[in-house]
């Protein structure tokens, strides 16, 4: 998904009343994001949200607020909806070759040596 496209998007749609409604939904206060202007702040919004794994948060709610973007953005709710659904289908992406190459096959490493002290 094109972040520059989604911040324009929340640009052009949103007034600051909405946008400022938009981070209350979203947990945060329009007043903590650091920057100084409007493009600032909606900048620090996607890249915050994205950092904690909330990008398909804001996007669903930009869509529910503006269901004329539903034809930008539909398809990356779709997809990670879907992903959600099925947390380890990248894993059946990568069978069909789909994402990077594996220099290595996966390992699973576990301790086997338990020891248990008593206290005697």
């Amino acid at each position: 998904m094109d972040r520059v496209q989604l911040q324009e998007d929340i640009l052009t749609v949103f007034n600051l009343a909405e946008f400022q409604a938009l981070c209350r939904r979203l947990g945060l206060e329009y007043d903590e994001l650091r920057g100084n202007t409007q493009r600032d702040k909606v900048a620090l919004l996607i890249g915050t949200l994205e950092r904690k794994g909330r990008l398909l948060e804001l996007v669903q709610e930009v869509v529910g607020e503006r269901p004329h973007l539903e034809g930008t953005y539909g398809a990356y709710i779709a997809i990670e909806v879907a992903t959600l659904d099925d947390a380890l289908s990248w894993l059946d992406r990568l069978a069909q070759g789909e994402g990077p190459a594996i220099e290595e096959p996966p390992t699973m490493r576990w301790q086997t040596d338990i020891h248990e002290e008593k206290n005697e």
